[in-house]
């Protein structure tokens, strides 16, 4: 998941909405007629005649503004609001300007500073005929969902919704929505660029420019490929005039700002004067600048366009680590190219700062390696003299932890990190852990050194900045024989960032031999902790949310499974702790609140939440979202697990299991008989996970299974083999013989989690063959796999000892799951005892606190509660992993015939203890 930086912003330990944020100094609309009512809501203040009732949807206007001239534009705004009697809303504060106009903030959001809602169209033609009159001549940046008013360049216009109605779809998101022409309900579309509604027309424009024919020129430039969207501009690739391939950057006017105020365009102007100065005394060491140059109201700079990949691409391309059974010449190989890569950057970084300049921003982003593993700086944008250092720019991770005082003593120290952060990157990614609990790199160090030795030199380099004991930890048990030598003395120190979420040295882990000694035993400790940290996180009367949650819950609901309250009580309850009672009324009260306008479906809905308040003695509530889940028009055009009718009729058999009443396994017949078969199935899973557990076929196969373990008809069976064999479409192979799977056609990524890969893919077809060893895909060609074949190799891909995430969903834990749940199943102990291996990887992402042990959240910068990515998600695992009671979330295994007997290792044979709390199944 990429990072979405507007949930970074409001709070240093957890993922928040960026609008929670503190507003800064507040902007002031002056005094108002009286009647008038003013709401603060987030980032917006709001303005309005009391009573005043709006239509649901009209001609939004925006004006838009300069930083310098925010608090002198909003006094325009709102005389003419206040004469015309229309309400509006302005963003609060100078730092929500600066967020909502940051260089990382959402191109839909960005530009809008003033919202007026006029009532009529002739209102509306009104207001922007005085406001057009009224700031002529004041520029603001353009707001891309918008078209611009006449000649004005900061009032402009789009059409809308003015009150919040909203659905939810495939992948659980609230959308908004409005009437269409014929009354039925349509989206709003928030898109980066002008769009009508079908049905309206603009009344605002007398007539259309004439479409452009032919390739798309700039300034001569001929377009090739977009590199990048970004707030601040775009990123592409042109050919010159005679044929060279070039690098653009755009820099979009009053857009991009840094915390300091500075805008995109004056970035870019200063690293063209950078580039000039830099190449002029050393050609090669940047990107040798071409020119710089005004297009309509933006700025460009052009560039040679240097080949390669970035650094991260280049080490997932290239690192064993995140491969299936490395040997230890591959890690031998990978460690001397780091090494001299490594080597080259410094000395790039040593000329650098010669010619008196200090890179700053040192990321893998910033960084191209060729075929020849040749690196390359690139993007100079923070680039500064080195007695100069001024604005603070940096990758998280990547930046300094105390920046300033690092500018203050030397100024290169900024790089010194980046590189140490870079040298850490090429073993393995684990940068906000080592922030926050240095002592997570001894873990890392055990796990590499188990499968190769690991160059003392670059092991030196990769965890200098880390407050540690200079030599590595001592090998452990089974590890590879180290190189004697000792390590090289580390050049720089750091003090690691000072966050109220650093380790506790009174909150200890066990050591990588303990947890090597007695695996069983650590990881029963670390869900202990993992529990007591949740247990302390709850805040019962948080406004939005009980537990913090990841940016999926903020987007999909924070009551959900997958990322809300519901999730964290199923855990909390599986792992034998009590549920406050409070936390378990709110959830109850708030989903019969919201059951008719959520989602039905099993993660992102109702019928998830209401399976885990039945398990907590909320059986009549429980009853009453399922009837609704069952009646919600959702299931008729979403067929996933996640959101619509898999995942519903899939809590329709849990409750079945639960209650022995018919009516519900009548509703879940009934539902997963209306899902179509094909191509019409397809339109009615994600957009963006057209496969895979949670938004494929894996989830409808699995919903399928259920229904055959409670009636015995072969019909649901037969009819979920034919869709994990068309699932197969989405299959790749990954080295050394796994099988992977792709997020859809057009997305080349290949996975191998829980939420939609390897494992999720896994978890269901060992179910299948489970019950029916000699089952096989209706069709199977020449070359084909067949569905044992199949299943062992999404096995051998779960097999993989490193994941940048140690979640339930889209990580580690996932993985070491299904394979846990596969040997029991299958009778396979080689299965579990590789799934304990693997969880042993799940020590190196564990953050002691006060309060116990916390998790960071995907996409992998702040602690999170959820069930999907953090606490709650590892601790399920962990229970699954060292209990081979049967409690799975996802499943309706019972012991019914056909199931096999649980294979537990002989250590936890000892120390075994039977499930706790409520489940999914039986």
């Amino acid at each position: 998941m990429a990072v979405d930086m507007s949930f970074l912003i409001a709070d240093q330990d957890h993922y928040e909405p960026w609008d929670t944020a503190d507003p800064g100094p507040r902007y002031h609309a002056g005094p108002m007629p009286a009647g008038w009512t003013r709401q603060d809501s987030g980032a917006w203040t709001h303005w309005g005649p009391a009573g005043l009732q709006l239509p649901d949807q009209g001609w939004k206007i925006h004006v838009s503004s300069s930083l310098p001239n925010a608090q002198s534009v909003l006094t325009v705004v709102a005389t003419a609001c206040a004469e015309a009697g229309v309400p509006f809303k302005h963003l609060a504060g100078r730092e929500m300007f600066l967020h909502a106009h940051g260089k990382h903030a959402n191109r839909v959001q960005s530009g809008k500073f003033c919202t007026l809602y006029p009532p009529t169209e002739q209102c509306a033609r009104s207001l922007l005929t005085r406001l057009a009159g009224d700031l002529t001549g004041i520029s603001g940046p353009f707001v891309l969902s918008d078209r611009r008013f006449g000649a004005s360049e900061c009032v402009s216009y789009r059409y809308g919704a003015f009150r919040g109605r909203l659905r939810v779809d495939a992948d659980g998101n609230q959308v908004p929505t409005m009437a269409g022409p014929d009354g039925r309900e349509i989206d709003d579309e928030r898109r980066p660029a002008f769009h009508l509604p079908p049905g309206v027309a603009d009344p605002f424009r007398t007539a259309a420019p004439e479409a452009a024919t032919g390739p798309v020129t700039l300034h001569g430039y001929t377009f090739e490929a977009v590199i990048r969207h970004g707030n601040a501009g775009g990123a592409y690739r042109f050919r010159s005039p005679d044929g060279e391939q070039v690098f653009v950057k755009e820099a979009r006017a009053h857009n991009g700002y840094t915390p300091d105020g500075a805008d995109a365009k004056t970035r870019l102007n200063a690293e063209y004067l950078t580039l000039r100065a830099i190449h002029g005394r050393e050609p090669g060491l940047c990107p040798r600048p071409v020119e710089l140059f005004r297009h309509w109201e933006h700025r460009y700079l052009v560039t040679e366009f240097a080949p390669g990949v970035p650094l991260y691409r280049w080490m997932v391309l290239n690192n064993p680590a995140v491969r299936i059974g490395p040997d230890a010449a591959a890690f031998a190989e990978y460690h001397h190219r780091c090494l001299a890569l490594l080597d080259r950057l410094d000395a790039q970084l040593e000329r650098l700062h010669e010619l008196g300049h200090v890179f700053v921003d040192l990321s893998p982003t910033n960084v191209l390696v060729d075929d020849d593993d040749r690196p390359r700086l690139v993007d100079f944008e923070a680039v500064q003299r080195t007695g100069d250092v001024r604005r603070i720019m940096g990758t998280p991770g990547y930046l300094h932890p105390d920046p300033r005082s690092a500018v203050e003593r030397d100024p290169r120290e900024l790089d010194r990190f980046g590189l140490a952060a870079l040298a850490l990157l090429l073993l393995f990614p684990l940068h906000e852990v080592a922030e926050r609990h240095p002592r997570a790199l001894d873990h890392l160090y055990a796990d590499l050194t188990e499968l190769a030795p690991v160059p003392p030199r670059l092991w030196q380099w990769a965890t200098r900045c880390h407050d540690r004991p200079e030599a590595p930890p001592p090998p452990v048990p089974g590890a590879v024989r180290q190189d004697p030598r000792p390590p090289t003395p580390p050049t720089v120190r750091e003090e690691p960032r000072p966050l109220a979420s650093r380790s506790r040295e009174d909150i200890r882990l066990p050591t990588p031999r303990a947890v090597r000694e007695d695996t069983v035993a650590a990881l029963r400790r670390l869900a202990d902790r993992t529990a007591d940290a949740l247990e302390a996180t709850a805040e019962p009367d948080h406004p939005v949310r009980v537990y913090p949650t990841n940016p999926l819950g903020h987007q999909t609901g924070t009551r959900a499974v997958a990322a809300g309250t519901a999730g964290v009580l199923y855990a909390l309850h599986h792992a034998g702790r009590p549920c406050d009672p409070q936390v378990v009324r709110r959830l109850r009260d708030e989903t019969l609140a919201a059951a008719e306008t959520g989602a039905p479906g099993l993660l992102y809905g109702t019928a998830g939440i209401a399976c885990v308040l039945a398990g907590l003695g909320e059986s009549e509530a429980a009853g009453s979202l399922l009837a609704s889940a069952a009646a919600h028009p959702l299931n008729d055009t979403v067929a996933t697990l996640g959101a619509g009718g898999a995942g519903t009729a899939l809590g329709l058999l849990v409750h079945h299991g639960r209650t022995g009443e018919q009516r519900w396994l009548d509703l879940a017949r009934r539902l997963l008989e209306r899902v179509p078969d094909g191509d019409e199935l397809t339109s009615r899973l994600s957009r963006t996970n057209r496969s895979g557990l949670v938004g494929g076929r894996t989830g409808v196969a699995l919903a399928l299974y259920a229904l055959y373990r409670r009636t015995g008809d072969s019909r649901p069976f037969a009819r979920g083999m034919r869709l994990l064999r068309e699932e197969l479409a989405y299959a790749e192979p990954i080295p050394v013989d796994g099988l992977g799977f792709r997020l859809s056609h057009d997305d080349r990524r290949v996975y191998p989690y829980l939420f939609g890969g390897s494992a999720g893919y896994a978890a269901v077809l060992s179910r299948y063959l489970a019950c029916r060893p000699d089952a096989e895909f209706d069709v199977v060609g020449d070359g084909d796999l067949g569905a044992a074949d199949t299943l062992e190799r999404c096995l051998r891909a779960c097999t993989a000892r490193f994941a940048v995430f140690p979640g339930l969903f889209p990580g580690l834990a996932g993985l070491a799951v299904t394979l846990a749940d596969a040997g029991r199943r299958l009778g396979r102990p080689e299965l579990i005892d590789a799934a304990l291996i693997s969880a042993r990887g799940l020590f190196r992402s564990a953050i002691p606190r006060e309060d116990g042990v916390g998790w960071l959240g995907e996409p992998g910068q702040r602690l999170s509660a959820d069930l999907w990515s953090g606490s709650a998600g590892i601790l399920f695992a962990l229970c699954r992993l060292t209990d081979p009671a049967p409690a799975p979330l996802d499943t309706l295994d019972g012991h019914s015939a056909g199931s096999r007997v649980a294979v537990v290792p002989a250590s936890m044979e000892r120390s075994g203890r039977r499930g706790r709390g409520p489940a999914f199944a039986e």
